[in-house]
């Protein structure tokens, strides 16, 4: 059983107000659900957020089950919860605002995927989905990688004196002193279960199993650039679903939901244009 260290548990992981979930009323009378991908929160999506509610629409962002500050409560999670609490939250914005679409990044597209599979929004929008690890070769091999790899140390060999390292910790927790080493060694021996892992793999493999009974209307917007999620595979994906209207593929890396990445405006113009389809029907 997975045990988080006295050092994990003491962290103020997620602490600021922007991870909360978020939820903008707007005139119109549809609803737009953005979920977060792994290890995220709402805060990765309040500038879509924002744009889709500068058009008037209500926008919704829920944290999903042991992400944010209880994170460290994320390896005893199952994805079960995950999908279960996007479907609470497209009822709840239906009762509401009658019709509802979705928006996932990432993990978030696969739990995205399936929560649709269920409620029948008026429209899905995948960005960057995932489906699986890497390239096929990790998908096959991952019993025994698994066994040879136990737990995984994202930071074992982190260069804590590289702005984009630095950058990366310090969304997910404030105030720590990355130049003292006791701090360093603490993040080094931070360590993944596989167990999770394991679970986001099994999330992965419903999602593509969902995609070909997939009924609702859906566009897929993929970074040319991505390394995490790789083109080909959205392309895939995209393949099994029969209500795929599109897949837009367009510069940028797995962070097309930034400003500043290369695929943030047209991956902006290109959700901003489905919601405006599905929703103003």
């Amino acid at each position: 059983m997975y045990t988080p260290s006295p050092f994990l548990l003491s962290l103020p992981v997620f602490s600021e107000p922007e991870h909360q979930p978020l939820l903008w009323e707007g005139e119109r009378p549809g609803a737009v659900l953005l979920v977060h991908g792994f290890p995220g929160t709402p805060a990765d999506l309040r500038p879509l957020g924002e744009a889709l509610h500068a058009q008037g629409w209500t926008v919704s962002a829920p944290l999903l089950p042991g992400f944010g500050p209880g994170i460290v409560t994320l390896p005893g999670r199952r994805f079960g919860e995950w999908v279960d609490a996007v479907r609470a939250e497209v009822a709840a914005l239906r009762a509401g605002h009658g019709r509802v679409m979705v928006m996932g990044h990432s993990l978030g597209g696969a739990v995205t995927l399936l929560a649709a599979a269920q409620e029948q929004p008026q429209g899905q929008a995948l960005l960057s989905p995932y489906w699986r690890f890497g390239p096929p070769w990790v998908h096959f091999s991952w019993p025994l990688l698994r066994l040879l790899a136990g737990r995984w140390r994202p930071l074992k060999r982190a260069d804590f004196a590289d702005p984009k390292v630095r950058a990366s910790i310090e969304r997910v927790v404030t105030g720590l002193d990355l130049d003292d080493a006791a701090v360093q060694a603490e993040l080094r021996a931070f360590m993944v279960p596989t167990g999770l892992l394991d679970e986001m793999r099994r999330l992965g493999i419903a999602a593509h199993r969902a995609a070909t009974s997939a009924r609702t209307p859906a566009l897929l917007v993929q970074g040319a650039a991505d390394t995490l999620v790789r083109p080909a595979d959205t392309h895939r994906l995209a393949r099994r679903m029969p209500t795929a209207s599109r897949v837009e593929v367009v510069p940028g890396t797995h962070n097309i939901h930034r400003p500043g990445d290369a695929g943030w405006e047209p991956a902006l113009a290109a959700l901003v244009g489905f919601v405006e389809e599905r929703l103003a029907a």
